[in-house]
């Protein structure tokens, strides 16, 4: 393709933006392209590395570097000293952060894919690319923001993929690609998530999602109101439901296909996504208390590409009053987003009433709190 051209692709949750780019990168590799893999951290060039690896890429030819100790663990992909003499290599895959590739010593080279470039600011593309004769941008800037925020004037400090969307739900046609089937949500969770965010464009493939099962609950998305009074960043309350929730779910048979006879659904099977380190904290200890150490529980940052049966959100927050760091970040339409399609068969809302009841203090906020009154309303 011509020097200088990119493409963009938005992935929402579960539609395998991963499995289409790593399979486009093999593609080209047998071809004898030479390519780059960046994001915003080592940990999803890894991924995309790995991917590339599983899918039939020689390992000799997937490199990275890295400062290797004695007890460096074994790694798929092949770990140089150095990687940038690789960089340009026929045939050849390197990965790194965007230092690695926005170097005085790097040879012009085919393509450089941006994994997660809803994340990956213009300022670190420019660099990143400056070499690069064609870029991929991979990503969905619907789902978490950048993030640490470069001090720039806008919109160089924005990320790449936000800027290509120019604030529409879905990338227009002229600008990229947007992937609209979700493998993971069953098509009820899947129709929530694209009202929420992607203007109703996103649908599910229904033969492999809603061929899953949990015995005696509804898919979809289930609002959870419990009334609390004087919090702001930790809910007892909140966690003692996520726990009654759990606990009712427990021991149901879960099947994931028309072949699989199912198993009782374990603590496992439910990961719990709260906006503030204190409510992790708050329930965690609930979990614990109550026997449930194999349910994981995080903010959403650490759920970013993770999956199960059922996911719980608790917003934690008694009222609009009581939230600290403002209702922008509590009813971030991004995290919601994130939160709810962790989850293949449902997804719980666990929120007070009250929060229902914000007021707008400025236009931009109508949006949002229209979205969420959507959510807890359904």
């Amino acid at each position: 393709s011509a020097r200088g051209s990119y493409v963009a692709v938005q992935g929402p949750p579960g539609t395998g933006k991963t499995h289409v780019g790593s399979h486009a990168v093999k593609a080209l590799l047998e071809r004898g392209w030479s390519v780059g893999v960046t994001a915003q951290s080592h940990a999803v060039v890894e991924n995309f590395l790995g991917k590339l690896v599983s899918i039939g890429v020689p390992k000799k030819q997937v490199l990275k570097a890295e400062k290797r100790g004695k007890d460096a663990p074994e790694r798929p992909w092949a770990t140089v000293s150095d990687a940038k003499p690789y960089i340009g290599l026929p045939g050849h895959v390197v990965g790194g952060t965007a230092w690695t590739f926005a170097h005085e010593d790097v040879q012009e080279f085919d393509l450089l894919v941006i994994d997660e470039a809803g994340q990956f600011s213009l300022a670190h593309t420019l660099a990143a690319a400056a070499m690069a004769r064609t870029v991929l941008l991979l990503g969905d800037p619907l789902q978490l923001p950048q993030v640490n925020k470069g001090t720039h004037p806008q919109p160089i400090g924005e990320a790449a993929l936000s800027w290509l969307a120019a604030d529409e739900p879905v990338l227009r046609a002229d600008r990229g690609f947007f992937l609209d089937t979700s493998w993971r949500m069953h098509s009820a969770l899947t129709e929530a998530v694209s009202t929420l965010s992607y203007a109703g464009e996103l649908g599910a493939k229904e033969d492999v999602t809603d061929a899953r099962r949990l015995d005696g609950v509804e898919p979809g998305l289930h609002p959870w109101p419990v009334s609390h009074t004087g919090n702001a960043v930790s809910s007892p309350e909140e966690a003692a439901a996520v726990v009654e929730i759990i606990q009712s779910l427990l021991g149901r048979t879960w099947s994931t296909g028309p072949d699989d006879p199912g198993r009782p659904l374990e603590p496992s099977d439910v990961i719990v996504v709260a906006p503030y380190n204190a409510q992790v904290a708050t329930v965690r200890e609930a979990l614990d208390a109550a026997g449930l150490e194999g349910t994981t529980v995080g903010t959403v940052d650490k759920f970013q590409g993770r999956e199960a049966a059922v996911a719980i959100l608790t917003m934690a927050a008694s009222s609009p009053q009581e939230v600290p760091r403002g209702l922008d970040f509590l009813l971030n339409r991004n995290r919601l987003n994130v939160s709810i399609s962790r989850g293949q068969w449902a997804a719980y809302l666990v929120h007070s009433p009250a929060l229902a009841d914000a007021l707008p203090t400025s236009p931009e906020d109508l949006p949002m709190i229209g979205a969420f009154l959507r959510l807890v309303h359904r």
